[in-house]
């Protein structure tokens, strides 16, 4: 796009002016602002691409933040239901033992049991316990199942039974009324009502220490790499995939939700530690944890907002660099166009070198320089075409015309530095302005310009010199000025001290300093 702008910008330049002098700065011009527009492209590029990697952490860390509050919530969640079910147990145990006819009943049987045996007095008080009666309410499935091959453990609500004994007037422990249920009812209906996956693991040791049993015993025989027995589960199929996959701490603490992606969708995993809750009555008096509650949930619809949120950053990002892109290619192309009509408006429209308008500009630039600088001179050479009127009046306007393309182009190539300036100052004459050049450098560019001109054989059957065009050249320089001249009068009044000594000449003649160019 930038180089169309630049090649239409100079082929415009050119088809409306002509070739153009060699010091025409447009395609530096163009240049600078294809640099610059380069230079904005990168700094945008470099912007949005920190904005999109900023938008990334951040979506990111707010999502591992949003599902660790999340499975954080589900745990308390947990752990209410589970002191919500031993409160209720509790609750039951002791209302049931409140009945005075249950504690009659059990008074009545051990009183009977009495009648019947007398045991010997050592033995009266394990014989009382042994009659005590536990009873259980709830459920009481035992045996080993498709999802756990286990038998449950179970939470208790335990509470004595006391009766006043009608012989002795005071209280009788006669027994204790047992409430429990297993992890199996607990975790699936947690599942049920906060729509999670869950799972309950067992430590080995604690399996192994409270309860071994024939099927734990039978499922560490066929698994002894495993560390943990799945006491219950409510997806037993995903369970065996992600367990393998999970690393479980030792202390069975973590501070963030692990991702997996499983059948086409993605779950979010979390585990936190279990702890006995027999024998202890507050939470602080847990010891070390007897194993841990695996919790997953399909959170694809929430990965799938995150993703689209970010896809819509990518968007607005693309779409503000193509705007602001747009906005800066139409300003450079605006710019390109002002400056090519600017500097085409520096030039001659026939001869396509500087106009008199650009050569005052550049002089009077190059003589405050010169001023400021006076050990660097600056030299002036002014052409004038030998009797061009009568070239005119000879061979027409039209010919005339391409005379002065021809000597144009012949003086354009004095000019070899990037500083050096030819222009047309009007009708058939000629400036060159030299920098840094000293007179006798510029006595041999004004000679060799001339003897170029007369090379070019260009026929003039009305001159009094020579049968072809020539022409005669004044040349001053700001280190031989007195300081009441003026370096352009200098040289134009050289340029007519060379014509009235016959044309054809460089005026000065002779200069007695060796030539020199100062290098730019």
């Amino acid at each position: 796009m930038i180089s169309r702008i630049m090649h239409h910008a100079a082929m415009h330049c050119l088809r409306q002016k002509g070739r153009l002098n060699m010091r025409l700065p447009i395609s530096r011009t163009l240049r600078r602002n294809r640099n610059i527009i380069i230079c904005f492209t990168l700094i945008i590029l470099t912007v949005d691409a920190v904005f999109l990697a900023i938008n990334y952490v951040s979506l990111k860390e707010t999502l591992s933040s949003s599902l660790l509050q999340q499975a954080r919530r589900h745990q308390d969640e947990f752990k209410l239901n589970l002191k919500m079910a031993y409160s209720s147990m509790l609750q039951i145990s002791t209302m049931i033992t409140t009945s005075s006819e249950l504690g009659q009943n059990l008074l009545n049987e051990e009183a009977a049991g009495r009648q019947e045996q007398n045991p010997p007095p050592e033995d009266q008080s394990a014989a009382a316990s042994a009659r005590r009666k536990t009873y259980q309410f709830g459920s009481m499935e035992n045996k080993p199942t498709p999802l756990s091959e286990s038998s449950y453990s179970w939470m208790r609500g335990v509470t004595p039974i006391w009766v006043v004994d009608p012989a002795t007037k005071g209280q009788v422990y006669v027994g204790s009324l047992e409430v429990s249920t297993s992890f199996k009812e607990i975790v699936q209906l947690y599942s049920k009502l906060f729509r999670v996956d869950a799972a309950v693991l067992l430590g080995r040791e604690h399996v192994r220490n409270k309860m071994w049993n024939p099927a734990t015993k039978a499922y560490f025989e066929r698994h002894p790499e495993a560390n943990h027995y799945v006491e219950v589960s409510t997806s037993w199929e995903l369970l065996q995939k992600i367990l393998p996959k999970l690393f479980v701490k030792e202390n069975y603490q973590t501070d963030k939700a692990e991702l997996f992606f499983e059948n086409s969708k993605y779950y979010s995993v979390y585990y936190f530690p279990l702890m006995d809750y027999q024998m202890a009555t507050d939470e602080e008096e847990y010891a070390d944890p007897v194993g841990f509650l695996l919790i997953w949930e399909d959170v694809t619809d929430q990965l799938a907002r995150s993703a689209t949120n970010f896809l819509v950053n990518i968007i607005l990002a693309v779409l503000a660099f193509v705007f602001i892109e747009a906005g800066l290619i139409w300003i450079l192309n605006r710019e390109n166009r002002l400056s090519v009509a600017e500097q085409c408006a520096a030039v001659d429209e026939l001869t396509g070198l500087f106009n008199r308008r650009y050569l005052d500009d550049v002089l009077d630039n190059e003589l405050s320089r010169a001023e400021k600088s006076r050990d660097t001179p600056l030299s002036l050479i002014i052409c004038d075409v030998d009797y061009f009127k009568r070239y005119n009046d000879t061979y027409g306007h039209k010919t005339g015309d391409d005379c002065l393309r021809k000597i144009s182009d012949c003086l354009r190539q004095q000019g070899r530095r990037s500083s050096d300036c030819v222009a047309r100052y009007g009708g058939e004459e000629f400036v060159i302005v030299l920098p840094r050049t000293d007179l006798s450098a510029a006595m041999d560019i004004a000679e060799t310009a001339r003897r170029a001109v007369a090379e070019l054989g260009i026929p003039h059957a009305s001159s009094d010199i020579l049968p072809v065009v020539t022409i005669t050249l004044g040349v001053a320089c700001t280190a031989h000025l007195a300081e009441y001249d003026n370096l352009f009068e200098a040289a134009d009044r050289n340029l007519y001290l060379a014509k009235n000594r016959g044309r054809n000449r460089v005026e000065p003649e002779r200069v007695s300093l060796p030539a020199r160019r100062i290098a730019a």
